[in-house]
């Protein structure tokens, strides 16, 4: 697995995506692993973005709300 990022002054934008297949992703095997990306700079208050979908993704602490849905 594999994270590009894009980064603005008011957003960071994760698009995830599988790096050496050849014959494209296996959808009957979906995976998921934990992939460190570094930024830049720190999110702080940037709303963190998933590519695919355009939504805000959740992230901070769990038990709370998450910063990106505020």
């Amino acid at each position: 697995p594999a994270v590009d990022v894009l980064e603005t002054g008011g957003s960071v934008v994760l698009s995830a995506h599988i790096v050496g297949t050849k014959d494209g992703p296996c959808t009957s095997n979906l995976l998921a692993e934990k992939v460190t990306v570094e930024l830049d700079r720190p999110l702080g208050d940037r709303i963190l973005l998933d590519a695919f979908t355009g939504r805000p993704v959740p992230y901070g602490n769990p038990s709370g709300p998450s910063p990106s849905w505020s």
